[in-house]
């Protein structure tokens, strides 16, 4: 008796728990579509200090001399951090976001 109890019971758990599951969430969804592309933008970042400035932009690190231009091309979402102290910036301060308004224009980081 104590069996057939305790093995109704277990059918029963299973049965209640396999309807939850059905309408459960997946685990490898993303957010991001697998056949999604990155998109580029390209603009110009111009260092108005008086000293070089370092950056780093995604994966790429980049030293701004004072005065020029210096074209990029990067991925919408990347940030552009300063990599040393200056005296306008300092270390890990973010100064840009890449969005797709940025194409065709140029930053001055004073």
């Amino acid at each position: 008796m104590i069996r057939r109890v305790m093995g109704s019971t277990m059918v029963l758990a299973a049965v209640l728990l396999a309807g939850e599951t059905v309408y459960a969430a997946p685990f490898h969804k993303s957010d991001v579509p697998a056949h999604a592309k990155v998109k580029l933008v390209s603009f110009n970042l111009r260092n108005d200090s008086r000293t070089p400035l370092k950056v780093k932009a995604g994966d790429q690190e980049l030293t701004l001399a004072p005065g020029k231009v210096t074209p990029v091309k990067l991925a919408t979402g990347t940030t552009i951090v300063a990599e040393e102290t200056t005296p306008e910036f300092e270390a890990g301060a973010v100064l840009a976001t890449v969005a797709s308004n940025l194409s065709d224009a140029t930053i001055a980081l004073k």
